[in-house]
């Protein structure tokens, strides 16, 4: 079994998702996948819901624009006659946007529980569409809500994850599972069952916890580069490709800034020692970036 996670960029619009559907394809049978919400919606989010609690009229533009945003990948990756019903499902979602929205901009309050809340909207919107467009293939693919699985405290915007209870639920969810499952990333929930998020880039931390707790052969984390660089390639040109790599040392680039793979995500994998495979979407052929112990093992 092993856990795909794919980033913001690989789902930005139709034709990535499609790139993705199709790696996803390549290993549909016990796969769990992580995505992301679509690239730069949840900066939008925040901005929406930073607006809302101004009173600034304007939010009411920027969620037309995110939903139309949707719908459009929507009409250009479904078929046209399940097309219409999918839209219809979606619009569920919207109102529940944008009653947290309005929400906001009565009270002008935008508290840490509602900020969680409206970005939470990214990862269940971006989850429903890609969900539709595999069964659109005649794929068989399950639908999981990560806020059932991973139960966190109350620490909004940042919450702590309680492992013990999270890895019980994860492993008896996935018990007899063997069709393809796909979840977002990022968010969660406290034992109350409200909404919380893991902080800024946690869906590389969910397909962590999923994989530590299903005790998965590899964990894929798939962006939008070859893998770790040995220096940030959009400011030098003749950075070079990390092949292989420890946890230990994967970890320091990390907390160094490497965006790559967030911090949270090694421990998980390194308690229970799970590869992790740095992959581009763009480039699914290539090496890609290997995290594991091996290499201090061979020292």
């Amino acid at each position: 079994m092993k856990v795909l996670k794919f980033g913001g960029t690989s789902v930005a619009d139709a034709k990535n998702i499609n790139r993705v559907i199709d790696i996803i394809l390549e290993n549909k049978r016990d796969t769990v996948v992580v995505v992301s919400a679509l690239g730069g919606i949840t900066d939008n989010l925040i901005k929406l819901a930073t607006l809302a609690s101004k009173g600034d009229m304007g939010y009411k533009t920027l969620f037309s624009s995110i939903c139309e945003r949707h719908n459009q990948i929507i009409r250009d990756l479904i078929k046209p006659k399940e097309k219409e019903k999918i839209l219809r499902e979606i619009n569920i979602k919207y109102k529940e946007l944008e009653e947290v929205i309005e929400n906001i901009f009565t009270t002008k309050e935008l508290s840490l529980s509602a900020l969680d809340a409206a970005m939470s909207f990214g990862e269940q919107l971006s989850v429903y569409i890609i969900s539709e467009a595999i069964k659109n293939r005649n794929i068989l693919c399950e639908f999981t809500d990560a806020r059932t699985l991973i139960k966190t405290d109350d620490k909004f915007g940042s919450a702590n994850v309680d492992i013990e209870k999270s890895y019980k639920i994860i492993s008896n969810y996935f018990k007899n599972k063997k069709n393809l499952s796909i979840m977002g990333g990022f968010i969660a929930s406290t034992q109350k069952g409200i909404t919380t998020t893991l902080s800024r880039g946690g869906s590389d931390y969910t397909a962590a916890l999923i994989g530590a707790a299903l005790n998965v052969s590899t964990i894929e984390i798939w962006t939008d580069v070859d893998g770790l660089m040995t220096a940030d390639p959009k400011k030098m040109k003749d950075a070079l490709l990390i092949p292989e790599i420890s946890y230990s040392e994967a970890e320091e680039m990390a907390y160094s800034g490497a965006k790559v793979i967030h911090p949270k995500t090694i421990k998980p994998a390194v308690l229970k020692g799970i590869p992790i495979y740095i992959k581009n979407t763009f480039n699914p052929k290539g090496v890609g970036t290997k995290i594991s112990n091996e290499k201090e093992n061979r020292k």
